[in-house]
């Protein structure tokens, strides 16, 4: 199972119509969408607005992985549960957020293990095709990403590594 999660403050619809196409083509996955508010409701996937925690955090669990807006909540949950992850960031130029910090959020993760982040909606496929086929090893990959998490933050805060 695919669980889409888009957060519940603002509609994120070119990711939710993106992926509802890609459902279209690909009919043996079951794909979960949590859309937030929106107008537009996938035909080709399961979808609500809203879910209530303890469902999300089933679903969640359930997902063989996860596609998401540059949410941290999400990126830091996916990290520490070793679920393979794709990151399609908002963008405040297109109304989908206030400003662009989801595009630079996402730009942090680009090597990061189990996390693909793509930079607009016709590459949902290619990432979709990548997560299915590459090998993930969780117990190294969650150790590297919280290595690689607490390095950026350090480097951001301007935090020096204690010895």
């Amino acid at each position: 199972m695919i669980f889409v999660t888009v957060g519940t403050q603002l509609p994120f619809d070119r990711l939710v119509k993106s992926v509802d196409l890609w459902a279209g083509e690909n009919s043996l996955h079951k794909i979960v969408v949590q859309s937030g508010i929106s107008d537009f409701s996938p035909k080709n996937c399961e979808s609500s607005g809203y879910i209530e925690p303890f469902e999300w955090e089933q679903l969640f669990l359930d997902a063989d992985f996860v596609i998401a807006h540059a949410g941290m909540g999400t990126i830091l949950k996916c990290i520490d549960a070793c679920k393979p992850l794709i990151i399609m960031p908002r963008k405040g130029s297109l109304g989908e957020h206030r400003n662009d910090h989801q595009i630079a959020t996402a730009s942090k993760f680009i090597d990061t293990s189990g996390i693909i982040v793509i930079s607009d909606e016709n590459k949902i496929a290619d990432a979709i095709e990548k997560i299915e086929s590459r090998e993930y090893n969780p117990g190294s990959t969650q150790n590297e990403n919280l290595d690689n998490l607490i390095n950026e933050l350090r480097s951001f805060s301007g935090i020096e590594e204690q010895q």
